[in-house]
């Protein structure tokens, strides 16, 4: 596939993801430009390239920001903090060239992420109801297609 049709094709997966699916989108950006950016702490010349990744982790932080919904309460008030320091820990690790910051921050983000795809699978489980009880002819039809040998 051509790198036209492969961009298509991932600009089409993101426009029809659910809120949920970008949620989890924006933490593994923000992770994995973190992660790359640990590259980058050896030498002066690599600032640049640690900067680029670290802004992108940064944009993707902030649009978990702007996802938040504020009126819904001290959750939302609380991980707004969270995003907000977290956005400092990153400019703190690249004007002092920290590494330690960074890796604080993946740490932070993997467990949130974590918690978000948790919280993502029950809610669809509650919308889609209990699951169906079998009922006891499909479990005596089950007892008797079981056999032991020995």
């Amino acid at each position: 596939m051509n790198g036209n049709g492969y961009s298509a094709y991932q600009s089409t997966k993101i426009d029809t993801a659910d809120q949920g699916r970008l949620i989890l989108i924006a933490y593994d950006v923000a992770i994995k430009h973190c992660k790359i950016s640990l590259d980058y702490f050896e030498g002066y010349h690599l600032i640049e390239e640690r900067a680029k990744h670290l802004m992108k982790a940064q944009d993707a932080i902030g649009e978990l920001m702007g996802a938040l919904k504020m009126e819904t309460g001290e959750i939302a008030q609380n991980l707004h903090r969270l995003y907000e320091y977290m956005l400092h820990r990153l400019v703190e690790a690249n004007v002092q060239s920290q590494k330690p910051y960074v890796e604080e921050v993946i740490g932070h983000l993997e467990s949130l992420r974590t918690a978000w795809n948790q919280a993502i699978r029950n809610v669809k489980q509650l919308a889609a109801g209990p699951a169906p009880q079998p009922t006891n002819a499909t479990a005596e039809n089950q007892t008797k297609n079981f056999a032991i040998s020995g």
